[in-house]
């Protein structure tokens, strides 16, 4: 019996939230969520108020179960995901938002351009250029 023991039929599959075709990862880094408040940590993770009081407590609390990732659509092309591992195993995925990537620790939005580039060299990197093609006749 080939295949008994095989884990490949329990690989999550993700679907695009415009066209319902599959989605493929990029095989990027998964960037977690985090909380810093008791309030913040009761109302995301659904934890009683004192064992969120407790991890406030300590510091700022980093969900395993919940991150952002980078994925391709082939009709809609990439797009970042926020995905959420519920207790039952299952997985649901929406859209990141703004106020989720300001929850990532060490990441900038994807949006925008980075911040230690300058304007200028953004600008540069952005247009075309003709002057700098050669033809060799």
């Amino acid at each position: 019996m080939p295949g008994k023991r095989s884990s490949r039929k329990n690989v999550t599959r993700f679907f695009c939230p415009y066209c319902e075709q599959r989605l493929w990862r990029r095989g990027g880094e998964k960037y977690h969520l985090f909380y810093t408040g008791a309030l913040e940590i009761q109302q995301n993770v659904s934890m009683p108020r004192q064992s969120a009081v407790m991890l406030a407590a300590k510091g700022v609390y980093v969900d395993n179960n919940v991150w952002i990732e980078e994925f391709t659509c082939g009709q809609h092309g990439k797009m970042w995901l926020k995905v959420c591992r519920k207790e039952d195993g299952r997985t649901v995925t929406s859209l990141a938002t703004h106020k989720d990537w300001k929850r990532t620790s060490r990441t900038i939005h994807p949006e925008t351009p980075n911040p230690s580039v300058s304007e200028f060299t953004y600008r540069m990197s952005r247009q075309t250029s003709t002057k700098l093609i050669y033809h060799k006749e």
